[in-house]
């Protein structure tokens, strides 16, 4: 039997297709994020980015970069995070700052 999307409970008299359709704006939004269909900018010179919130913060060459989020731990510091190349990190950053290296910022939805 499927489970209700946000409880662990399964219920016998849920109708699955009422549990689709309640994660489908989950599902949307993670898709439009993870592929950047909200936006995304490609940043290659030291400065802050403009235009946030940002989702996910990927590397194309090795990268310092200093975050503010609202669902990180140190949430209320600036963060400065290593982003190895390649790396993708994600969060709910509200401010990114670029120190070194080069990086593509993709927008939240």
């Amino acid at each position: 039997m499927p489970k209700d999307a946000g409880t662990d409970v399964v219920s016998e008299t849920q109708d699955p297709q009422q549990i689709l359709f309640k994660t489908l704006p989950d599902i949307e939004t993670l898709s439009r994020e993870s592929l950047g269909k909200a936006g995304a900018v490609y940043k290659s010179a030291a400065g802050a980015l403009q235009g946030g919130p940002w989702a996910a913060i990927q590397a194309t060459a090795t990268a310092v970069v200093n975050v503010n989020s609202g669902n990180w731990t140190d949430s209320d510091a600036t963060t400065a995070v290593d982003v190895p190349a390649g790396a993708t990190i994600f969060g709910n950053f509200t401010a990114i700052t670029l120190t070194s290296g080069k990086i593509i910022a993709y927008k939240a939805a």
